[in-house]
């Protein structure tokens, strides 16, 4: 337990989780040393805290990003305060983004730092996977992208049915997690993936043999990985890339992900700090815990990422996301969306969408912001790569008319995309957080829980 410090500078009051007595307690977020942390008051434990931002000057921009929540458009159960009332309830201030749907709990690794400890077996049938689609749809009346999780999903005897069945709901983009052994022993589910255009979201924390060892207990699966890219690159397999990292294990190879990643073919790189829940409650979080910021700096090595590149997700409550886009200018360059389009723009353009410009609207906005950019190029031979790039998917587009699905192949033939995505634990549970939360489970019974109130409380 700690004290609090005549050196604390209070920035907010909020709610939060005795990691002991799993009480609901009071809390204050408070600076100290360009550092922000939680510090909870319990009657039975007295203070402690937790890290929430090794960047305080991160953490107070960050402030400045916050977008009004759009409410989803229904309610599962009553409030009886939170937790209790997750579904989601009256009180919850955010709409969904990317729904989860984890269809088993079966995994092939048994991974050390698995976020995931379920309490019992379970694997969805077809009626249990069209309910809980149901659920998202109901609240969303419609969803661009799902994400189908476990458990290891591959393994699910129905995993066909399940994405072919979200197609016809309307469901642009399936996603899956997975650790890739299934994917690269098997041809015809790398072809199911392929034929589907379902994107594999591939578990990559790194290269060395000490990574894998601590963050999934086999020192070759770094080998194994690599493979599997190459043949989903050779198949035509879409994938993006999901990095676990944590501080002195890996940390030291975030800038040598991302530069691997922008050397790919992938469409996307998630970095999510090990959060420690399920498996990973077991570590030391004070000793492993890595925030946005931090993974941010890290980033920055790289050489395709910039000084300022990377933003709060504007929807999202801003120590939850933090994303930037890249355009691809060709000759292996890239530039980052933020720039080319104008902060207010692409803010407004990314606010409360996980793929933006999927609608009519949002086409025709972004449209007439390129045509006025190409009025004022600069005639800079990057700025005009780039120019003539979009300008030809803007002709595919009108030439075989827009659609929210010719919109996401156009994207991902042009765009690529780094996420940071921070989950809540027992040690940092800021319900202030929670309420916002637009990444939730999809349940069974249609309920939509926040992944960290499930993954806390449940």
């Amino acid at each position: 337990m700690t004290s609090a410090k005549n050196t604390d500078k209070l920035l907010s009051h909020t709610q939060a989780w005795c990691a002991l007595c799993r009480a609901k307690v009071p809390a204050r977020l408070v600076e100290r040393a360009g550092k922000v942390y939680l510090q909870k008051s319990c009657p039975q434990h007295g203070v402690s805290e937790a890290l929430a931002s090794g960047d305080s000057a991160w953490y107070l921009a960050s402030r400045s990003y916050i977008k009004p929540g759009q409410e989803p458009l229904g309610h599962k159960t009553a409030y009886k305060g939170c937790p209790d009332s997750c579904g989601f309830c009256p009180e919850h201030q955010q709409h969904t983004c990317l729904p989860v749907i984890e269809i088993l709990d079966r995994c092939d690794m048994d991974c050390p730092v698995c976020l995931k400890s379920f309490k019992s077996s379970f694997e969805f049938s077809e009626k249990d996977f069209g309910r809980a689609l149901g659920g998202v749809l109901k609240t969303e009346k419609n969803t661009a992208v799902i994400n189908l999780s476990g458990g290891e999903p591959t393994l699910h005897p129905r995993l066909r049915d399940f994405i072919y069945q979200a197609g016809k709901k309307g469901v642009l983009q399936v996603t899956v997690s997975t650790n890739g052994l299934r994917l690269l022993a098997d041809k015809e589910l790398r072809t199911l993936f392929k034929n589907s255009g379902t994107i594999a979201a591939l578990q990559f924390d790194g290269f060395s043999a000490k990574t894998w060892k601590f963050m999934r207990g086999n020192a070759g699966l770094a080998q194994k990985k690599l493979r599997l890219i190459k043949l989903l690159e050779k198949e035509g397999v879409k994938y993006s890339l999901v990095a676990t990292v944590a501080r002195g294990v890996n940390d030291g190879e975030i800038e040598k992900i991302t530069d691997f990643f922008f050397r790919s073919k992938a469409l996307s790189l998630m970095f999510q700090p090990l959060c420690f829940t399920g498996r990973a409650s077991a570590l030391d979080a004070e000793k492993y815990r890595l925030t946005i910021p931090d993974i941010v700096k890290a980033a920055q090595g790289s050489q395709y990422i910039g000084k300022d590149d990377f933003n709060p997700l504007p929807c999202s409550h801003y120590s939850c996301f933090a994303l930037s886009y890249y355009l691809a200018a060709g000759g292996g360059k890239f530039i980052n969306l933020k720039d080319f389009l104008g902060r207010d723009f692409y803010l407004d353009a990314i606010a409360n969408k996980t793929l933006p410009g999927l609608d009519a609207s949002a086409y025709a906005a972004v449209k007439e912001k390129l045509y006025a950019l190409w009025s004022a190029a600069d005639g800079s031979a990057e700025s005009q790569a780039v120019l003539d790039r979009i300008r030809t998917v803007i002709r595919g587009l009108e030439r075989d008319g827009f659609t929210p699905k010719t919109a996401l192949s156009a994207g991902m033939d042009t765009m690529k995309a780094v996420f940071i995505h921070s989950f809540m634990d027992a040690h940092n549970m800021d319900f202030g957080r929670l309420v916002k939360c637009c990444n939730p489970y999809a349940q069974a019974d249609g309920r939509l829980v926040p992944m960290c109130a499930q993954n806390v409380f449940c």
